[in-house]
C-alpha cells in the first residue's frame, strides 16, 4: 500500500498561525509607521505656522508690543507676544540708549490625540527706543 503525501490538519493549523502572527505582526509595523508620520506631518505644519507669523514680525517696521493669538485652521491655534527685553533676558541695568532690544515669542499649539501639542519659537529684535526723550520720535 501506497502511503499518500500531504499536510496533516495540524501542520496546516500551525502554518495558518504562524502567518497569522507574521500578518498581524506587519499590520502593528504599518500602523506605527503611518501614526508617526502623521505625527511628524503636523509637528511640520505648526513650526511652518510658527515661522511664518515670526517672520511677519520681524518684517513689521514698527513693533507693537502686545500679546496677540488666533486660529490658523487645521486645528491650530497661535499666540505671538512681542515686549521689551529685561532682566529675565539678560539686559541689566538702566542705560538710556536710542535702541532697545525686544523679544518675540510665536507658540503654535493642536490637538493630538495624547493631548495638547506645541512648537515655541523666540527671538530679539533691536528696534528705536522712543521712551527715550533724546531718541528720534516715530512717525506721525
Amino acid at each position: 500500500m501506497r502511503r499518500q503525501r500531504g499536510f496533516t490538519l495540524i501542520e496546516i493549523a500551525i502554518g495558518m498561525a504562524i502567518l497569522g502572527i507574521g500578518v498581524v505582526s506587519a499590520l502593528e509595523v504599518f500602523g506605527s509607521a503611518v501614526r508617526v508620520a502623521r505625527i511628524s506631518a503636523r509637528r511640520t505644519e505648526a513650526i511652518m505656522h510658527a515661522k511664518a507669523l515670526m517672520d511677519s514680525s520681524l518684517w513689521a517696521p514698527e513693533f507693537q508690543h502686545a500679546v496677540s493669538h488666533g486660529e490658523i485652521g487645521d486645528g491650530f491655534r497661535w499666540e505671538r507676544t512681542i515686549r521689551v527685553a529685561g532682566p529675565d533676558d539678560g539686559v541689566v541695568g538702566e542705560i538710556r540708549t536710542d535702541v532697545r532690544l525686544s523679544v518675540v515669542t510665536v507658540l503654535v499649539e493642536w490637538d493630538d490625540p495624547n493631548g495638547v501639542k506645541s512648537y515655541q519659537l523666540g527671538t530679539m529684535r533691536i528696534e528705536p527706543n522712543y521712551e527715550d526723550p533724546t531718541a528720534p520720535q516715530p512717525p506721525s
